[in-house]
């Protein structure tokens, strides 16, 4: 079974993060033909974001998390993400 990894990048993105993942799994609901990830990646928000992260993938196994020390850039930080994706392809959804 292939693993598709969707790669979302994150900064200050407290009020959108929990519709995203809940998009992303509804999604691949519909798709028992493959396995996925969702790999999110927080450019050091300064609001709550990294807690929400942490609550989504501590229910969800599909479900990882980079929490960055510091913020890289809407360029570096996501292709860090897709460095790490396992899957057979990646998706970036922002």
């Amino acid at each position: 079974m292939k693993l598709i990894s969707v790669v979302s990048p994150c900064y200050n993105e407290q009020d959108n993060v929990e519709a995203l993942y809940e998009a992303v799994r509804a999604i691949f609901a519909r798709l028992p033909q493959y396995r996925y990830e969702h790999l999110f990646i927080d450019n050091a928000s300064r609001d709550r974001t990294a807690q929400v992260l942490r609550a989504i993938a501590d229910r969800d196994r599909n479900v990882r998390v980079i929490l960055n020390t510091r913020n890289f850039g809407h360029i570096r930080s996501p292709v860090h993400a897709i460095m790490q994706a396992r899957g057979d392809a990646v998706i970036g959804m922002a």
